[in-house]
């Protein structure tokens, strides 16, 4: 029986490999898509569309990270220091509000 932690370790590095595209060539994609041809010929034209969409999204994935992170990570820095600067004016409107209502309670008792 497999030690728990070695199999654990092992799809890890397995998934680490899978997201930063090792082990997977255009050649060895080529290669299943010409057995898939063999075998169905019919299906090419889908294998060679798919097969151009896991290799396009490959590279959208890399521009994506590139290009939207820096943007969503300003605005949830904007959106942040808005809320705090919000929260402030509010406490401090809150504090207006109850000395307003502490004097007038005070006028009121005289």
């Amino acid at each position: 029986m497999d030690d728990p932690k070695t199999t654990a370790m092992a799809g890890q590095q397995g998934t680490l490999r899978a997201q930063r595209g090792e082990g997977f060539s255009l050649a060895s994609s080529a290669g299943l898509i010409y057995v898939g041809y063999l075998i169905e010929p019919e299906l090419l034209a889908g294998m060679v569309i798919g097969a151009g969409i896991v290799f396009a999204s490959g590279l959208v994935a890399g521009l994506v990270d590139s290009i939207v992170r820096p943007v969503v990570k300003t605005a949830v820095k904007a959106g942040y220091s808005a809320a705090s600067g919000a929260r402030e004016m509010v406490a401090e409107v809150s504090q207006e509000i109850q000395g307003t209502v502490a004097e007038a309670r005070a006028e009121h008792q005289v």
